[in-house]
């Protein structure tokens, strides 16, 4: 099943992999540094009052208890505690979508997404774009998509549409802030929900014409 609120759902979980992506690049760098600390004061603490010890130390060598501190033991803060905040989260909204176990969160969403009714799947977007707001705020990466200047919305036909190339291309969407009426509206959209922010799959904006057109303006 394809509605707006299909695509809005499926156009989410590929801008959270992006800010996923770099919110996990900032919890390995801290996990690095946070290693290297460990052994920088391991280092310091062989000092005369210990003298040099085997890496496991003795009784009475401290050397030992930090290189041998279990991973992940100790104060864990800022992006690490960030990540599995979002995997645990990510988490329970496969969960509560009833998702397929076994596979990676979002993958496991996206999966589902085609099964849904248009109103559950409305109900997840909302779930996923909250996700994705929060992370791209704590990562400080601008929101998802950018302006499709020179192609007019088959809607309203004035406001300035947005392209959403996360993802492959075949599931790069184009959306206007302008609200489908339902069933009628000149959206074309087959399954139009009335008040849903309207979303096209890009090929049905994008046509040759209009991808002519844009290189043409930008030319100009």
């Amino acid at each position: 099943m394809t509605s707006p609120h299909h695509l809005h759902a499926t156009r989410t979980t590929w801008a959270l992999d992006v800010a996923l992506t770099r919110l996990h690049q900032l919890a390995r760098l801290e996990t690095r540094h946070r290693s290297d600390q460990y052994l920088a004061a391991a280092d310091r603490l062989r000092s005369p009052i210990y003298g040099v010890r085997h890496a496991t130390g003795d009784h009475a060598d401290p050397v030992g208890a930090v290189l041998t501190a279990p991973e992940g033991s100790g104060h864990t803060s800022g992006w690490v505690e960030l990540s599995q905040r979002a995997h645990d989260r990510l988490t329970w909204i496969a969960t509560q979508f009833r998702a397929q176990p076994g596979q990676a969160p979002l993958t496991a969403i996206r999966n589902r997404i085609p099964m849904l009714l248009p109103g559950t799947a409305a109900l997840l977007a909302k779930h996923l774009a909250d996700e994705d707001t929060w992370i791209r705020a704590a990562v400080r990466l601008e929101p998802a998509g950018m302006p499709l200047v020179g192609v007019p919305c088959p809607r309203c036909g004035h406001r300035t549409l947005t392209a959403h190339t996360d993802g492959p291309t075949n599931t790069w969407t184009i959306t206007c802030t302008c609200l489908c009426v339902g069933q009628g509206c000149r959206c074309g959209m087959p399954g139009a929900v009335e008040g849903a922010q309207h979303i096209w799959p890009r090929n049905v904006v994008l046509t040759p014409a209009t991808t002519s057109n844009e290189g043409e303006s930008d030319r100009g």
